[in-house]
């Protein structure tokens, strides 16, 4: 089990390094995808892309041993679905 949380880890260091590489931050605040307060946009945005690579989704993730340290499925939620942060110009 220390062995899987170590490669989370490690994961998460390799996502973070790309997205600073691709500036993924730059580009969401251009798209106009931002958060008032909380997580920022980019960390709620990390972790979403991230679970396509765990093969999980995100209510497994807040039921695992990591959910504590995790923002709420309603960050999530709303973040998905803010219907003013354009989507389509981020792509």
């Amino acid at each position: 089990m220390l062995h899987h949380n170590s490669l989370s880890e490690k994961s998460m260091e390799r996502f973070s390094t790309l997205f600073t590489t691709l500036k993924i931050g730059q580009l969401l605040r251009q798209s106009g995808i931002r958060k008032s307060f909380g997580l920022s946009a980019l960390a709620v945005f990390q972790i979403v892309f991230s679970l396509v690579f765990h093969h999980r989704n995100w209510f497994r993730l807040l039921e695992s041993d990591r959910g504590a340290s995790l923002p709420g499925k309603d960050v999530v939620y709303r973040f998905l679905n803010h219907s003013g942060f354009a989507w389509r110009r981020f792509l």
